[in-house]
């Protein structure tokens, strides 16, 4: 292995190392007796996300390219997004609750980047402003869309452990309910309306390369019915007879189509 391959080997993995770090630390924080200040390690979060922005940026000048070649790629940036959409919600919340599981999920995506390194799918001169739009787009919403589900389920936990009138350890390192349920709405709508942009995009920039259209429309049907599920909650959700708690657990059950979304894009072009 070249000197040139084994940077590129050891950068790829950075992002997997540091989250996972993050996940272990807030993870024995957790059980710890003195539960954690919102402001407790928020530099070494910030600084992850930031480091993971400098390694893309940091691959595109070594590989002279942006990194869009493959749906490996693009989860690679689809986790830096999702670690910068928690540091904002964060900050709404007020409470840094969430990010043992939030880097959890940051430390799988970036580690099956990682893993399934392979040359560029699509051609260098075919990834255009379209293409980087398409996959920009598609990747946040894909990331605010978990975001959303696991703040759903943030939402049950606190509610069963309000409930049941444990007032414990749980329940103390939650936001409270009334800030998980506007975090929720707020992630899902974004989510859904960048996915669908993206997608859109996506089935433009496609067509552009002379794909037929009734091939393009299946990956893209995946796409309608994660929107369509996330605009029937928000309709439903604006309904006095709709309980909060069913809508939180269709959020919940909503990281289910983000998935398949997930899995048929990553068969790439």
């Amino acid at each position: 292995m070249g000197g040139r391959a084994l940077i590129h080997e050891v950068v790829r993995w950075i992002p997997w190392a540091v989250y996972a770090a993050l996940a272990l630390l807030h993870a024995r924080r957790w059980f710890s007796a003195v539960p954690a200040e919102p402001t407790e390690y928020r530099a070494l979060r910030v600084g992850a996300v930031g480091l993971h922005g400098v390694l893309f940026l940091a691959t595109a000048w070594l590989q002279h390219r942006l990194p869009f070649g493959t749906m490996w790629e693009a989860l690679s940036l689809a986790t830096l997004v999702l670690a910068g959409s928690y540091l904002l919600l964060e900050h709404l919340a007020r409470s840094s609750a969430l990010a043992a599981p939030f880097f959890t999920l940051a430390a799988f995506g970036s580690g099956l980047s990682a893993a399934n390194h392979e040359p560029p799918r699509w051609p260098v001169h075919v990834q255009s402003v379209l293409f980087a739009a398409h996959v920009t787009c598609g990747v946040a919403g894909l990331a605010f869309l978990v975001a959303a589900s696991l703040l759903a389920a943030a939402w049950l936990l606190q509610y069963r452990e309000l409930r049941a009138r444990r007032f414990g350890r749980l329940s103390q390192r939650l936001p409270d309910l009334a800030t998980l349920d506007r975090l929720f709405l707020a992630a899902s709508i974004v989510g859904t309306a960048t996915l669908f942009v993206g997608g859109l995009l996506g089935v433009v920039w496609m067509v552009s390369q002379g794909r037929e259209l009734h091939t393009v429309l299946p990956k893209f049907s995946m796409v309608l019915i994660t929107v369509l599920w996330n605009l029937v909650l928000q309709a439903l959700r604006r309904r006095e007879a709709f309980s909060i708690r069913a809508a939180a657990w269709m959020g919940f059950v909503g990281i289910v189509p983000v998935g398949v979304v997930i899995w048929v894009g990553a068969g790439g072009y």
